[in-house]
């Protein structure tokens, strides 16, 4: 009798261990899966501004050189004295 009431505790007692180690185990995992998700947005959020900031850069380089005086036309208004 007293066999088999200390092996049910015991059992108790086990089953109470390894359900405190799964738990905390997928606690720790859990906490590993955010990290990882937490790194992911953030290279995902730094590769959308340095393309939208390169986007940008080609869109400003592209007007200057668009509305770009003519060079001809600057060096004769500088001999001929105009202000710029």
């Amino acid at each position: 009798m007293f066999t088999g009431l200390a092996g049910a505790a015991l059992l108790k007692v086990l089953e109470a261990l390894f359900n405190a180690f799964g738990t905390g185990f997928n606690d720790w995992l859990a906490r590993k899966r955010a990290e990882n998700n937490l790194h992911d947005l953030g290279r995902a959020e730094t590769t959308s501004t340095i393309n939208k900031e390169s986007a940008d850069a080609e869109r400003r380089a592209n007007e200057v050189a668009v509305n770009r005086p003519d060079v001809d036309d600057v060096i004769a208004g500088l001999q001929r004295g105009d202000r710029f």
